[in-house]
């Protein structure tokens, strides 16, 4: 009934063969919160925990739905009812995903950044205007270091933000 390489999607999930919708789907559920791979980031059983939630997310794939299911129980087995789902993306996968997407989004980027870019201009030009006008009292030197404090605080989030990507 089953290949030799992949487990029975019902003990995967740990369900009985007659189980309705709403129970495969809680079973899934309970899995993916318990396997998640973020539960485990650091962790020595990261990928023992990525290899069994790749599983669940398969065995769901057929369970959930009922032409899969169907052809799984009819006895076609795991590859056939496998013959139109996609295959899972490896983590180099996912990171050229990531770095295509990312180019894609430099125009984007650097459109939204000019305006921040024009936006920090006009402030501290409104600054050095409004200085002018008021050279000489003592609020105009706090205004200068709150401007300067706004920028320096906006460079630094945007750092931060660089070192998190």
């Amino acid at each position: 009934m089953t290949s030799k390489t992949e487990p029975d999607p019902y003990s995967v999930l740990g369900v009985a063969r007659t189980a309705s919708e709403s129970e495969i789907r809680a079973a899934y559920h309970a899995l993916v919160a318990k396997y998640h791979p973020d539960r485990y980031q650091g962790n020595p059983l990261e990928d023992l925990a990525s290899e069994k939630l790749v599983a669940i997310n398969r065995a769901y794939e057929i369970l959930s739905d009922s032409a899969r299911r169907a052809a799984y129980d009819s006895g076609q087995g795991f590859g056939q009812a496998y013959a139109t789902a996609p295959a899972a993306l490896t983590r180099k996968q996912i990171r050229w995903l990531q770095i295509v997407a990312m180019l894609l989004m430099v125009p984007l980027a650097i459109r939204f950044g000019a305006i921040l870019v024009r936006v920090l201009v006009r402030l501290f030009r409104g600054t050095l205007e409004i200085t002018k006008l008021m050279r000489g009292t003592p609020f105009a030197g706090a205004l200068v270091l709150v401007a300067l404090t706004i920028l320096v605080l906006l460079l630094v989030r945007h750092r931060r933000a660089k070192r998190k990507t």
